[in-house]
C-alpha cells in the first residue's frame, strides 16, 4: 500500500471516530452547548444527528473496511478504535427516550437555515420552520442515549470484526498455503528419495557391469596371452631349428625341403604312380597324420609348378630356412644360395656330375 492510502484511511478514521468522541464529550449526547461544529454551515449536533440518521456513520465504517485497507492496516485501525470501544462500553448511559435540547445562534440562522429545514423534513427535529419570522434559538430532538451508544459501538465492532476476520482469513490462507507447500515439499522429498534409490540401483548395476567388464577384460587379456603364446609356439614350430636335433614340424615346409632336395621331381618317380599315390607315399614318409593326403597332393603340385607366382613367393620367403637348416646340420660344408642338392641331382641325371 502507498502513503496516499494511509492518509486516506486516517481521514476516514478521523471522521468515523468523531461521532464516538463527540458522543462521549457531550455526556452521552445530552449536552451540546460546549461542542463546536466542524462545518461552517452546520453545528456539531446537526452533523452528529444527521450523520447517524442518514447513514454517514455506517458508510464511513464500510469505507474503513474496504479490502485494500484490511490486509495492510489492521494495527492502525485497532489502535484507534479499541480505546474508544472500551470508553463507550464503560460509561454510564441514561436509558429511555429523551427530549434533547439543542441550540443555534439566531444571528447565524441564514447559515444554518438549509440544514435545519432538511433536518425538519427528515424528522430529526420536530420544530416546523414555516417562514423567516419563525426563527428560534432552541430546537429539540428525541433520542435514546443508550440506543445511540449501542449503534456507535456496533459500528466499531463491525469494523474490528471485519479486520479480525480478515486477519483470521489471511492466517487461514497462509496456513492453507503452508500445508500445500508442505505437501509439495513432501512429494518432492519422496521423489528425491525415489530418485536416490534409483541412482543407488543404477550405481550398483554400473558397478556390477564394471566388475563384469573388468573380469571380461582380464579374461580376454589371459586369452590374448595364451593365443600369443600359442602363435609363438606355432611360429617356432613352423620355423626350422638351428641344430640337427630339432625336427621340422611344418608339413608344407617339409615338402619344400623334399622339393629342394630333388625328391619331388617327376622324372625320378615311377611313371605308373599317380599324383594321388605319390601323395600317399610322401604323406607316410612325412609322418602319417602330421599332414593330410589332400595337403600333400596340393603341395606336390605346387612345388612342381615351376615358374608359378605362388611358388616364387614361397621360395622368396622360405629359401633361407632350407639353407640355414642344411648349414646347421653340415657346418663344414658350403651351401651357396641357389646351389642346392636338386641341382646336383639334375646334373647327375644328365651325366654331368658337379
Amino acid at each position: 500500500m502507498s502513503y496516499e492510502d494511509l492518509k486516506r484511511l486516517n481521514t476516514l478514521l478521523s471522521d468515523f471516530t468523531w461521532f464516538c468522541q463527540t458522543f462521549l464529550q457531550t455526556g452521552t449526547g445530552l449536552e451540546w452547548d460546549a461542542i463546536g461544529g466542524r462545518d461552517y454551515f452546520a453545528t456539531a449536533w446537526m452533523e452528529f444527528f444527521k450523520g447517524i440518521k442518514d447513514g454517514t456513520y455506517h458508510r464511513l465504517a464500510e469505507a474503513i473496511t474496504d479490502a485494500p485497507y484490511i490486509s495492510h492496516f489492521r494495527k492502525e485501525v485497532e489502535e484507534r478504535l479499541n480505546p474508544l470501544l472500551a470508553q463507550l462500553d464503560a460509561m454510564e448511559v441514561e436509558q429511555g427516550l429523551h427530549k434533547i435540547k439543542v441550540r443555534i445562534e439566531v444571528g447565524k440562522f441564514e447559515r444554518h437555515e438549509k440544514m435545519l429545514k432538511q433536518m425538519s423534513r427528515d424528522n430529526i427535529i420536530f420544530d416546523i420552520i414555516r417562514d423567516d419570522d419563525d426563527i428560534r434559538d432552541t430546537y429539540f430532538i428525541d433520542g435514546d442515549p443508550d440506543e445511540i451508544r449501542s449503534y456507535l459501538m456496533h459500528g466499531i465492532r463491525e469494523v474490528l470484526d471485519r479486520y479480525t476476520s480478515a486477519e483470521q482469513a489471511r492466517i487461514r490462507e497462509i496456513e492453507s498455503r503452508l500445508k500445500e507447500m508442505e505437501a509439495v515439499i513432501q512429494e518432492k522429498t519422496n521423489l528425491l528419495s525415489t530418485r536416490e534409490i534409483l541412482h543407488q540401483d543404477l550405481d550398483r548395476k554400473a558397478k556390477e557391469q564394471q566388475d563384469e567388464i573388468t573380469a571380461l577384460t582380464e579374461r580376454n587379456r589371459r586369452l590374448e596371452e595364451m593365443l600369443s603364446k600359442y602363435r609363438q609356439e606355432e611360429e617356432e614350430a613352423g620355423n626350422v631349428g638351428m641344430d640337427e636335433s630339432a625336427p621340422i614340424k611344418d608339413g608344407k615346409l617339409r615338402m619344400y625341403f623334399l622339393y629342394k632336395l630333388g625328391f619331388l621331381d617327376n622324372s625320378i618317380w615311377n611313371e605308373g604312380l599317380t599324383y594321388g599315390q605319390r601323395a600317399r607315399v610322401l604323406r607316410k614318409i612325412l609322418g602319417g597324420n602330421t599332414i593330410t593326403q589332400v595337403s600333400a597332393l596340393r603341395y606336390y603340385k605346387l612345388f612342381n609348378a615351376t615358374g608359378s607366382t605362388e611358388l616364387k613367393q614361397y621360395e622368396s620367403d622360405n629359401e633361407h630356412k632350407v639353407l640355414d637348416y642344411l648349414k646347421s646340420i653340415c657346418p663344414d660344408t658350403d651351401f651357396p644360395k641357389g646351389k642346392f642338392v636338386n641341382n646336383i641331382m639334375k646334373g647327375t641325371k644328365r651325366g654331368q656330375p658337379q
